[in-house]
């Protein structure tokens, strides 16, 4: 008979191999806790100002502002991925999202806190965020032997998904054990402060290959090196015309929960911040168990059959939480979101990384990234 812990030893190394390497495990924990911290922020930061605005539209404001820097930080952070120690580069990233936190936590704390304070410093966020995803990604490729790349990304994006579910998930248990909406965000400080320590912990250092020199020309030539690569190289292109196609029809829904919670589903305002978590947390324990079932998953030709499958799923669950009724419902759709949503975009980002030359790697990620 087989022993529980030779089960244990076959998921390990099949599913968790790369867990096993120290450098990797210490960016997999500091991903893990970061991301955790942005999800938090996501659905209190909604659910804030909707309290202290009362209007939906800006749970959208606030969203869009965390999100839109992407757009002008991705391509410059990729190239700064590739010009410079890609840890240092991340450290600096989580710093100033740490300090962007703490500001947060205090004007909550101390009740100062205005819309414009919210849009403010998740501008900040977003920003310090896009500077970091780059980076992190192209750090990755340099902890694990290269056969193990496709593991290591399908369990980094366990983290990005998975997060979603363990950042509502703590502010639920700090709900639950201290009945108060404002230690969430010092919450998001505390995750941050650990993923920060876990960073400085990382020995490894790599850089890209960028032409030499000084100027603005210069860094434009390096920034559209990417985009180059990008364009010229067939399988990528598509990779990413389909994934833009999904993230811009199929994404992006986070800062409606807390409307959904309110208007749809019948929630008083003191228990909206709760069942706004409480349908991300279905969305990230569905979409960390599929990037974890993905990760052992080592046929190209299945890959290519689970990209379709995940593909058409995510364009039919999001109807099924349009339509549903109640709590229960609309948890179990979002976890349908989770499964397929985090599904593909886990494949996809593989996929990338697989093909991605690492003289390269950090402007064609920031560039992957700015296109998402």
């Amino acid at each position: 008979m087989t022993s529980l812990a030779q089960v244990g030893q076959r998921i390990r190394s099949r599913f968790l191999v790369s867990l096993e390497y120290p450098e990797y495990q210490k960016l997999w924990m500091a991903t893990l806790a970061s991301q955790s911290a942005v999800w938090a922020l996501i659905v209190a930061r909604a659910a804030l100002v909707l309290e202290i605005t009362g209007s939906p539209a800006w749970t959208g404001y606030v969203t869009f502002a965390a999100m839109i820097p992407s757009v002008v930080v991705s391509p410059l952070a990729g190239y700064l991925a590739d010009r410079f120690d890609r840890r240092a580069v991340l450290a600096c990233a989580y710093t100033i999202n740490l300090a962007h936190a703490v500001v947060l936590a205090a004007l909550v704390a101390s009740h100062t806190i205005e819309a414009w304070h919210v849009l403010l410093l998740a501008i900040i966020n977003g920003s310090a965020r896009a500077a970091q995803m780059p980076s992190a990604q192209a750090l990755l490729a340099n902890l694990v032997p290269r056969g193990r790349i496709l593991n290591a990304v399908a369990l980094y994006q366990a983290t990005q998904h998975g997060s979603r579910f363990v950042g509502p998930f703590l502010i639920l248990v700090v709900l639950w054990t201290l009945g108060h909406d404002d230690w969430a965000f010092f919450l998001c400080v505390a995750l941050y402060s650990w993923g920060l320590i876990q960073v400085l912990r990382i020995l490894t250092r790599s850089t890209g290959v960028v032409e030499e020199g000084a100027g603005l020309r210069v860094i434009i030539r390096n920034v559209a090196a990417g985009l180059q690569f990008m364009y010229h190289h067939p399988l990528i292109l598509s990779i990413v015309v389909v994934v833009v196609a999904h993230c811009g029809m199929t994404m992006s829904f986070e800062s409606l929960f807390p409307v959904l919670s309110r208007d749809e589903l019948g929630m008083e305002d003191s228990s909206i911040l709760g069942g706004a978590s409480y349908l991300m947390v279905g969305y990230g324990a569905a979409a960390l168990v599929t990037s974890l079932v993905l990760a052992g998953i080592q046929s190209e030709r299945a890959r290519g059959k689970a990209f379709l499958v995940l593909a058409v799923m995510s364009g039919l669950t999001p109807i099924a939480l349009a339509l549903s009724p109640n709590l229960p419902l609309a948890f179990l759709s979002t976890a349908g979101m989770g499964l397929a949503q985090g599904g593909f975009m886990t494949l996809s980002h593989s996929m990338i990384q697989t093909i991605a030359p690492d003289a390269i790697r950090g402007r064609l990620l920031g560039v992957y990234t700015w296109h998402i």
